[in-house]
């Protein structure tokens, strides 16, 4: 595949944990790949969360990876270093790399990896859908989450409890671009309007006043979770799991 506009364009892929040990067997194995970063999925509980982190960030590896060389070979030699502003460790925080923008996201179920042009403020987020979460978002959520023109928005909507998913996913993924992870309130930040809603549903780029120079974009995953871009520029989108993991997705 021809990458000679890697520069601008914005590159994604979505997998199941499953998925990605299998292409990462093939490059021996996750523990290769991550290296030492490895080690702190056993600071998770469960084995499922514990599989879920490994995948991400192997999923960010090869999707770097295979924009960078065209292929998956050096995805245990790609730079990718993390840096918290609020206490300024490496050992967590945003993910940055020398050539690129990069985010990543996990469930249990599904993970997510995004790679941009370096100047480009990029943030993705990948969340459970009300498919696999009936009885929808925790208690509180109005009040924590969303503003009063957003509450208005999905107190008006058919499907209140995914519009609530749309708004949180946005959110995630706009304070990840924007460098502030969920240090700002989620109730102070507007993601949802009437012209966002519809763009959303229609998986386009989504650019309003309100998102303070940033856009949105919804991305076409499984219906059992919802999952957006947010760019400070709303670039051309390509998803590259087919190509990454070939026979290994159905």
């Amino acid at each position: 595949m021809n990458f000679a506009h890697s520069d601008s364009q914005i590159f994604y892929a979505v997998a199941s944990p499953g998925q990605v040990q299998l292409a990462a067997e093939k490059l021996g194995g996750p523990a290769k790949i991550l290296g030492s970063e490895a080690g702190r999925a056993e600071g998770f509980t469960h084995q499922e969360d514990r599989e879920a982190f490994t995948a991400s960030r192997t999923l960010l590896r090869l999707l770097l990876s295979y924009v960078t060389n065209g292929e998956l070979d050096q995805s245990s030699d790609v730079d990718i270093s993390r840096h918290c502003i609020s206490c300024n460790s490496s050992d967590h925080g945003k993910p940055t790399t020398p050539h690129h923008s990069i985010s990543l996201s996990r469930t249990r179920e599904l993970v997510i990896a995004a790679v941009g042009p370096k100047d480009l403020r990029l943030g993705t987020d990948i969340e459970r859908g009300t498919a696999l979460s009936p009885r929808g978002v925790f208690p509180g959520f109005d009040q924590i989450a969303l503003t009063p023109a957003e509450l208005k928005l999905v107190h008006r909507d058919k499907a209140p409890d995914d519009t609530r998913l749309l708004a949180w996913t946005a959110k995630e993924a706009l304070l990840k671009a924007d460098g502030a992870g969920l240090r700002s309130e989620p109730s102070t930040v507007r993601v949802l309007s009437p012209s966002v809603l519809k763009a959303a549903r229609r998986t386009r780029w989504a650019s309003s006043r309100h998102l303070a120079g940033y856009s949105l974009r919804w991305l076409p995953v499984p219906a059992t979770h919802v999952a957006v871009l947010a760019a400070s520029t709303p670039l051309p989108v390509q998803e590259l799991g087919a190509e990454i993991f070939k026979t290994t997705l159905s």
